[in-house]
């Protein structure tokens, strides 16, 4: 009998679930938390942001970061589910995955994922429903899970 994984994602919550039979119920294997996805950005950082000179002139102004500390946090948390459903993979626990996650955790996911894993893709719905029950999420997937 094939086995199906149905991850369920946001930024901060990450649930993963096994479908053993058609249209059967859910059970939650393993769930992953980010907490600092919750905190405000003040927050995650120590210090105030360094100051530089402008290049012509005599002003100054705060040095800002390339990229958000939320946003590298949120790549990070993907690349922590990733390595969750690689291991999965690579142990045979199941051959289908169903993602459920909000758009931009999906999209960080799949950048996160390796080819083999991505070919075990079934389907995809781009929702937040982390924080929902079982039964609830159940309802969302397709009857052929």
């Amino acid at each position: 009998m094939s086995k199906a994984w149905v991850l369920v994602a946001n930024h901060t919550h990450a649930r993963v679930f096994e479908a053993e039979k058609r249209a059967g119920s859910l059970n939650e294997i393993e769930s992953l938390v980010y907490p600092e996805g919750r905190m405000k950005a003040h927050e995650l950082v120590s210090d105030a942001p360094g100051r530089a000179f402008d290049s012509a002139g005599q002003g100054r102004h705060a040095m800002s970061e390339p990229t958000s500390l939320r946003k590298q946090g949120a790549q990070k948390f993907a690349r922590d589910i990733a390595h969750t459903l690689e291991k999965g993979r690579q142990e045979g626990r199941f051959d289908r995955l169903y993602i459920v996650a909000e758009p931009s955790m999906a999209g960080s996911l799949r950048q996160s994922m390796s080819s083999p894993c991505l070919a075990t893709i079934a389907g995809e719905s781009r929702k937040n429903l982390a924080s929902c029950d079982s039964e609830e999420i159940r309802a969302q997937l397709p009857t052929w899970l």
